[in-house]
């Protein structure tokens, strides 16, 4: 193993820690579970063994005939606007006209896919902007040194942030999230639904690895952390339903009903209704 593989691996380690949640008390307790340092270990591993091959992927897609193959090019400049940005963007608006519309299924399905999709960018930044790793045009030797790295330098260079892919991120965020929601009102749809969210989700990736902005290990990595949060804020939001993001924006409380609790010197009244 060279010198430059090992410290791909440690850096690997080092930024999966940043996201690694503590141990949780309890599974319905936390946010974060304990069984999750195991997974991020795991897809730290995958993201390593992967790394291998990053050279003979990145130079895959950069093959003339395959540069030149209009369909391909026009698919990745397609999925590389669906991002970050107009995924939340898409989903605030998704949420706003739900909400007016009086669509509660798909209002919270909105929300809750767009809280995944800026959990899941806000990791990736904190990760990617320490490691400061070369996008593959940017290497040197260009599409061929996929452990050059440029340390603290990924926050000031746009050239140095390319593990993970937020693009990958984002669309496996949003995508896991609507899964997760159909899923909790139709099991069966999930079926038709899955492969098609899933299918969409990919496209980011094969763009930014097609324009060479990404190594493969890069794009898997984020679609563990887009995967991770979206199906976490769901089921976390649907066994917490008093959360603080969710009474705020879908108007849910605790409790419904009158309550009287005595004090000394007074009485309060309070009245809260599920909605």
């Amino acid at each position: 193993m060279s010198a430059r593989a090992i410290a791909f691996f440690l850096a690997l380690t080092i930024a999966s820690s940043a996201s690694r949640p503590v141990r949780a008390q309890s599974r319905d307790q936390t946010f974060f579970r304990s069984s999750d340092i195991a997974w991020t270990g795991a897809f730290t591993l995958a993201s390593y063994g992967l790394s291998r091959f990053d050279p003979a992927i990145a130079k895959y897609f950069q093959e003339p005939s395959r540069q030149r193959n209009g369909p391909m090019r026009r698919i990745a400049q397609g999925f590389t606007h669906v991002q970050e940005t107009t995924l939340t963007i898409g989903g605030l608006v998704t949420y706003g006209i739900a909400r007016l519309a009086k669509a509660p299924a798909v209002e919270t399905t909105a929300l809750h896919a767009t809280e995944s999709i800026v959990a899941a960018s806000l990791t990736s930044q904190v990760i990617r902007g320490p490691l400061g790793r070369a996008r593959p045009k940017d290497a040197t030797p260009i599409f061929e040194d996929q452990y050059e790295f440029h340390w603290f330098n990924g926050f000031r260079h746009f050239q140095y942030r390319a593990f993970p892919s937020i693009h990958s991120s984002s669309g496996f965020a949003a995508a896991a999230a609507v899964v997760a929601e159909v899923h909790r009102r139709s099991p069966a749809s999930t079926l038709y639904v899955a492969p098609i969210a899933y299918l969409i989700a990919a496209g980011p990736g094969y763009s930014r690895m097609y324009l060479g902005q990404h190594w493969a290990s890069d794009i898997l990595m984020g679609a563990f952390i887009g995967t991770f949060y979206g199906q976490r804020v769901v089921d976390y939001a649907h066994a917490h339903p008093d959360n603080r993001v969710d009474r705020l924006f879908l108007g849910k409380s605790l409790t419904s009903g009158t309550s009287v609790v005595p004090g000394r010197g007074r009485i309060t009244f309070t009245f809260a209704r599920q909605f």
